[in-house]
């Protein structure tokens, strides 16, 4: 039997909970979990059952009223020994598996005692899923709701804060909107819950709604209070005006007296043209991202290798696999390793072509290194083909090491200087909950995990798809199943967040598909719609209407392309991308023109 007191008083055993009536023998149960294992004096009894309105007898009736709580615990098969009586007092004998309260502390101190970010995510929502409505509100006791309610308010608060503070922290803003809205409309003048929302409306796109939230809260202030925002609130308004990122107050601050905004000190990062590099300090570092989690299993590996200099590294994968990401989780973790410089250099243009040799080399050229002779690292992110890398080549110093992202294997680097290539594919089935549980929350997951799992299946485990399914899901009130229903109607043109272009599966895969020459996309469109597991090769020539060595170099040329997979020489197309290429075959013939079309088509459903 659990005793139940983050909301309404109650006994729950299993699936079962029995809601207590507003009662005296309730109000004396609440006031005795409400301070579990701690002796609770007589009068605060009395006070928490009585009141002003003592009774003449009072130690006698609290003694009548303690027998009639007992009783109530005979049936329903409680034991009455949790009450025990104690010189002054009464006590009740509890621990977090029977009693919430407690379960919520323990989970707290646990979340806090973590050092890993994913499980004090799992750890902090699940101590607030134990929240389940209005507190003690079938409890009739005026000094309860006047002395503990408020206090246990203002401890559930504080945990909300670090949760959505830590989601924030983790890239993972959107998950907190809605908690934050609630909170900051039930507790108006709690500025750090405005902050935290402000921060998140702005991490997450909404620069006019964040502005707007706090003249709301400026406003409340000024007129409940008479008072103005605190000075974290005005370096943040500040912040947001000037287009900065915000940083915490106890960050170090510039000459402006505002937090640095920029990252870490030291940070250099070129992406594509017209951009340019901030000024470098000892050990400069690329900056790690946001939320990151998983890739445990090669994580480890590659960060060892790099640390006794790897020389060249490629990191190839399907779009959406997370390859930038893990690249930049790589370089903030052996920051220290390299202390001639990190940089960090986008192979491509805002517009997804890819940036010219000069450009990338008079970039390469004016790398400003701390210490020349030293070793560094540098990423080549998101490179075009074997060409564009070798153009940087003669810029590589000696005893540098070379972390290459692309979608395509770049077999050729590693030929002539070289090296190894990494493979970076979906999540593996546990990572993909995870991720989904940071986003959604454990307790949806937990509720439905056969929904989550089929969740993660429809998302082929690709990071990208999964981020932005859990995000999309966030505002739907169906359950995870129903929801996963719905996405499975259309996941290609569904994947999407409006607004947010960057967060669409439907643009990352046309972007990745139109980077292959004209007759390798038609021929990817034309494959799509042949059966799946595996593809034989036969039926591909046939298919293709080429010699089984032909249909053999573009299934070679399409895996290296990693449009399809080739698990010891045999060919899959991922179920995404399978979908993906019968849209845009029933379209039109064209490679080019039967992406676009299907685009349009996808993007409106």
């Amino acid at each position: 039997m659990i005793f139940r007191v983050l909301g309404p008083l109650s006994l729950a055993h299993g699936g079962d909970a029995v809601v207590l009536p507003p009662s005296k023998v309730a109000s004396l149960l609440a006031a005795l979990l409400v301070r579990p294992n701690e002796v609770v004096s007589i009068g605060t009894l009395q006070e928490a059952v009585w009141g002003d309105d003592q009774p003449a007898a009072a130690r006698a009736a609290l003694q009548t009223c303690a027998m009639r709580l007992r009783q109530l615990f005979v049936r329903h098969a409680i034991g009455t020994s949790s009450i025990e009586t104690v010189p002054g007092g009464y006590r009740f004998n509890a621990s977090g598996e029977t009693a919430d309260l407690l379960r919520f502390r323990e989970m707290t101190l646990a979340a806090e005692a973590q050092s890993d970010p994913g499980r004090r995510l799992v750890l902090l929502e699940g101590a607030l899923a134990l929240w389940r409505g209005p507190l003690l509100a079938n409890v009739p006791s005026d000094s309860l709701h006047r002395d503990v309610v408020p206090r246990l308010t203002e401890e559930r608060l504080r945990v909300l804060e670090r949760l959505c503070e830590l989601k924030i922290r983790q890239g993972l803003a959107a998950s907190a909107l809605a908690q934050l809205w609630d909170a900051t409309r039930t507790h108006l003048g709690n500025e750090r819950l405005a902050e935290l929302l402000i921060e998140a409306l702005y991490r997450t796109g909404r620069q006019a709604d964040a502005l707007a939230e706090y003249r709301r809260v400026k406003q409340f202030l000024a007129g409940e209070l008479g008072v103005d925002p605190g000075p974290r609130l005005r370096r943040l308004e500040l912040s947001i005006l000037v287009g900065e990122t915000w940083a915490e107050p106890d960050e170090p601050t510039g000459t402006s007296g505002l937090p640095e905004l920029t990252g870490p000190a030291g940070t250099v990062a070129i992406a594509g043209v017209g951009a340019t590099t901030e000024p470098a300090a000892a050990h400069p570092g690329i900056e790690a991202p946001q939320g990151f989690l998983g890739r445990s299993a090669i994580a480890g590996p590659l960060t060892s290798r790099l640390r006794a200099g790897a020389g060249i590294v490629v990191l190839t994968g399907p779009p959406g696999a997370g390859k930038t990401a893990l690249a930049r989780h790589l370089a903030a973790a052996v920051r220290d390793d390299f202390p001639g410089g990190q940089l960090l250099l986008d192979m491509r243009q805002a517009d997804g072509t890819p940036v010219s040799a000069d450009d990338l080399t008079g970039r390469l050229a004016a790398w400003p290194r701390p210490h020349p002779s030293a070793p560094g690292l540098l990423i080549l992110d998101d490179v075009a083909d074997v060409r564009q890398a070798l153009a940087t080549a003669p810029y590589w110093p000696a005893g540098d090491t070379v972390l290459l992202t692309s979608q395509f294997g770049l077999a050729g680097v590693v030929a002539r200087f070289g090296g190894s290539i990494e493979r970076v594919g979906g999540f593996d089935p546990a990572e993909s909950v995870t991720l989904l549980a940071a986003i959604l929350g454990s307790e949806r997951v937990e509720a439905e995990p056969a929904a989550a799992r089929a969740l993660a299946d429809l998302c082929d485990h690709l990071p990208l798809a999964l981020r932005i399914a859990a995000a999309r899901l966030l505002t739907r009130t169906a359950s995870l199943a129903a929801s996963v229903a719905w996405l499975h109607g259309n996941p290609i043109g569904r994947l999407a967040l409006p607004g947010d272009p960057d967060m669409t599966l439907l643009g990352r895969l046309d972007r990745a598909v139109h980077r292959l020459p004209p007759p390798l996309v038609t021929a990817l469109l034309s494959l799509g719609t042949l059966d799946p597991d595996p593809l034989d090769l036969a039926g591909v020539a046939h298919r293709l209407q080429v010699t089984p060595d032909a249909a053999e170099t573009v299934l070679d040329q399409l895996a290296d392309a990693s449009l399809i997979e080739d698990q010891a020489g045999q060919f899959r197309i991922p179920g995404l991308l399978r979908r993906y290429a019968r849209a845009c075959a029933s379209t039109t013939v064209d490679g080019r023109r039967s992406t676009a079309a299907a685009g349009a088509t996808l993007s409106a459903v």
